[in-house]
């Protein structure tokens, strides 16, 4: 399940960013390999964790926002507010099978999501956003 849940996380990360002119996706756990980061906004996945609860998965994770050539924050502050709202509690998405169709399971998003203040990582203006959530069959766990 965890190859399921993270490679679903990804999509449903990928999927928002198709609405974003300067964004791109960037695998912040896959940073330490990366010398130079692309000349533009970056989003992906940071601090992926999974841990059963059985029957469930519970998930931690972050979507980490960095931005490129932005003064006044402007375009971070619209990332930051999408994938917020976005991963509130009680917001779903489903999880995907390696063939890119559906499973019969989703995640959902637990209380307490929160954006994190304002860093600077690799001197670029940096956000995350830290979300609980849980994996499930549909409709075995009500909220």
């Amino acid at each position: 399940m965890y190859a399921l849940a993270r490679k679903s996380t990804v999509r449903m990360i990928v999927d928002m960013i198709e609405d974003f002119d300067r964004a791109s996706y960037y695998d912040w756990d896959a940073h330490a390999e990366g010398a130079d980061l692309p000349k533009t906004d970056l989003i992906g996945l940071s601090g992926f964790a999974c841990s059963l609860v059985n029957p469930f998965h519970d998930l931690t994770f972050s979507v980490a926002i960095m931005v490129h050539d932005d003064p006044n924050l402007g375009r971070l502050v619209d990332y930051t507010d999408r994938f917020y709202n976005r991963l509130l509690a009680h917001q779903r998405y489903p999880v995907y099978m390696p063939d890119g169709t559906k499973d019969s399971h989703e995640i959902i998003c637990f209380d307490g999501t929160q954006a994190s203040p304002m860093s600077r990582v690799d001197f670029r203006p940096t956000m995350e956003i830290t979300v609980s959530a849980r994996l499930t069959k549909v409709g075995e766990w009500q909220d």
